[in-house]
């Protein structure tokens, strides 16, 4: 595929990411981690639907940069940098995850079945989230105090993992339905170069002009 094409695709599904990232980050849903539903929901179906639309290895991981960039810049929450970072470990994790053969969502035979298909995105949902929380528990001391300590690592564990488990049903959900669903599925390929850019530049700017008015006045 036009290495241009999928660059804008990786830039106007990492806005999109971003936006929702942004947006949703501080609702509340009754007792559910918020943080837990854009990790296993939000941001492993649009990586799994680009993967199945794009068929690149670590576009993905370009998403979750331009998304935990877009994260970084919009002032809200307690915790922005944080979001940030985890955000782009999930990219990496899914990466690491993904690019193995017998995970290839176009390819491999073992990912064709739903139920399938249901109990990976239970794993990766689950695994996505908890190394991108943890990796924020040990990266965020670092770049904003300059320490790290081992002690608070430990004692945030039990909450990780414990919000983990809603990750792990949001990833259930969300794997097989961008797998399976027909109504998301194009051929990226076949869309007329101009109104591919077009599209692509105008969902962007829309994304972050908005996060931009939303949260700067």
């Amino acid at each position: 595929m036009d290495k241009y094409r999928v660059f804008a695709g990786i830039i106007l599904f990492g806005s999109l990411w971003g936006m929702l990232e942004c947006m949703l980050g501080e609702v509340s849903m009754g007792g559910v981690p918020m943080g837990a539903f854009l990790g296993g929901f939000v941001g492993l179906g649009l990586m799994v639907l680009t993967r199945r639309l794009y068929n690149i290895r670590w576009m993905q991981l370009g998403m979750a940069i331009v998304a935990g960039m877009l994260r970084f810049w919009a002032p809200v929450g307690t915790c922005v940098i944080c979001s940030a970072l985890a955000i782009m470990a999930e990219g990496l994790i899914f990466e690491i995850i993904f690019n193995r053969p017998m995970f290839d969502l176009n390819r491999s035979s073992f990912m064709k079945s739903g139920k399938t298909l249901a109990l990976v995105g239970i794993i990766a949902g689950f695994t996505i989230y908890v190394t991108g929380y943890m990796f924020t528990q040990i990266f965020t001391p670092i770049l904003t105090t300059g320490t790290f300590s081992i002690s608070n690592f430990v004692n945030a564990l039990p909450i990780i993992f414990g919000t983990g488990f809603f990750a792990a049903v949001f990833g259930g959900i969300s794997l097989p339905l961008a797998v399976l669903a027909k109504q998301l599925y194009f051929n990226v390929s076949t869309v007329k170069r101009e109104h591919y850019y077009a599209a692509a530049a105008g969902i962007t700017t829309f994304c972050w002009a908005l996060v931009f008015v939303f949260f700067q006045f």
